[in-house]
């Protein structure tokens, strides 16, 4: 074969390959899952009603019979929230868990001032030895959990199961408005956080979460401003 030939041919091919991998990618980026905020954004939306309404509490108020039982919607409400932080936790830390302000601090201080130096410190500004040793266990953890990640189908899989619930939650409040049967409301008000407390007792990630966010310990560097 001519070497012309030979040229021409082997840059077609190199260019076909390439024409192969970008189709590759543009196929695998059109068809992607939805990021773990596409998907929990919309459920924010569904629930927005709800909250500027102040919360269930606020419809069980409204409803004669209901509002003798209206600290079940108040506890509903508290669930519903604590499984918007969480989800919103674990798409916020799928790459890692970010230094909070008391771990800014301690790092920043032991580099400047040496842990031992910095330790009197703590001692000299009112901090109790349980206190500091808290401090610097949290450290540790915040240093070992900063670069830690989440998979994000097993996140996705934990949105997908907060879902239902979520929905649950919305029909409720459009129940309360559409029906009289408030006794029957009440009852699935008390099913839902049944439901609720099994999934935040028993999912993987949701359980993960309650225990990183358990090793921040209150702080308040004066003692006269609230804790992180």
């Amino acid at each position: 074969m001519p070497l012309n030939k030979r040229k021409t041919l082997r840059t077609k091919n190199i260019f076909i390959f390439l024409q192969s991998i970008l189709l590759t990618s543009f196929v695998s980026t059109a068809f992607a899952s939805p990021s773990c905020h596409e998907l929990f954004t919309p459920l924010i939306k569904t629930n927005d009603s709800i909250a500027l309404n102040g919360g269930l509490w606020g419809y069980f108020e409204k409803d004669p019979f209901l509002r003798k039982y209206s600290t079940q919607a108040v506890q509903l409400d508290s669930r519903i929230n604590k499984v918007f932080f969480l989800l919103n936790y674990l798409c916020e830390t799928k790459n890692g868990i970010p230094f909070n302000d008391l771990a800014t601090y301690i790092s920043r201080s032991i580099a400047n001032k040496g842990e031992h130096a910095f330790k009197e410190e703590l001692i000299i500004l009112g901090k109790t030895s349980k206190q500091i040793k808290n401090w610097f266990n949290f450290f540790k953890f915040a240093q070992s959990h900063r670069l830690r990640t989440l998979n994000s189908s097993t996140i996705r899989a934990t949105i997908n199961k907060a879902i239902p619930l979520i929905n649950n939650y919305v029909s409720l409040e459009k129940n309360i408005n559409q029906s009289k049967q408030s006794k029957i409301i009440l009852e699935n008000a008390g099913a839902l956080i049944i439901k609720i407390d099994g999934f935040l007792s028993s999912d993987p990630y949701i359980t993960q979460a309650l225990d990183e966010i358990a090793h921040v310990p209150y702080w308040d560097i004066n003692e006269s401003t609230g804790g992180s």
